[in-house]
């Protein structure tokens, strides 16, 4: 089994105001990152982890089946009674960075035997794709590698894949820090994913960069 992990307790210091709440093309990026997870074929699981004041931001499981909205990257309607519901996981110690969410998660998984590996991804790429995590899993079900790292236009960026044998690392990371440290002590094990939409791998920080991403949706693919 694969679980996917959308990080969402950041503080999007960089943007001023919650990135939880903006929108592209009528949805949240809460709602954009949520449903490329779970429309993705080969996830069963879907742990999304955010700050206890922002709980209501999510919906539930029942009315994330009535939104209305096909899955990104996905046209199959029947996939929509599959989509798997959604875990959510709130997180106090927000404020020690991006390590307490990896870690929130990974002590949640780790007692799930059936669980093989993680798939993480963050709330700031909102033309992040189901493609981009199907790809994945179809890398970790060749058996490529146990660490697995979307490429963008030759660029490492997120979704990662991670092994559940590096459960234990990614549980004992701290401050504001991702799965890199853990990439970086184990190289052997990593190996790049290479994705055909580099847009999907763009990280909106900024203002201005959600101004950009506001005029790209408009734009015919986007």
């Amino acid at each position: 089994m694969i679980a996917a992990v959308v990080l969402a307790s950041g503080f999007s210091r960089r943007m001023g105001r919650s990135k939880l709440d903006l929108e592209l093309g009528g949805r949240t990026f809460l709602r954009r990152a949520i449903d490329a997870a779970t429309g993705a074929r080969g996830i069963e699981r879907c742990l999304v982890v955010v700050r206890p004041e922002d709980e209501f931001k999510v919906q539930s499981p029942k009315s994330q089946m009535n939104t209305g909205s096909k899955p990104s990257g996905s046209s199959d309607p029947a996939l929509e009674t599959l989509r798997p519901r959604i875990e959510l996981m709130l997180n106090s110690r927000a404020e020690e960075g991006q390590s307490a969410s990896i870690r929130l998660a990974t002590e949640h998984l780790v007692a799930d035997q059936g669980v093989e590996a993680a798939i993480f991804a963050v709330v700031d790429q909102p033309f992040l794709t189901s493609d981009v995590f199907e790809r994945l899993v179809s890398a970790w079900q060749a058996g490529d590698s146990e660490i697995l790292v979307s490429s963008y236009a030759g660029q490492r960026g997120n979704p990662v894949l991670f092994a559940r044998r590096f459960f234990p690392e990614l549980g004992q990371l701290t401050g504001d820090v991702g799965g890199r440290d853990v990439m970086r002590r184990h190289p052997e094990a990593v190996r790049e994913v290479s994705m055909p939409d580099a847009a999907a791998g763009q990280d909106v920080d900024t203002w201005e960069d959600y101004e950009l991403a506001s005029k790209q949706i408009e734009m015919p693919n986007a």
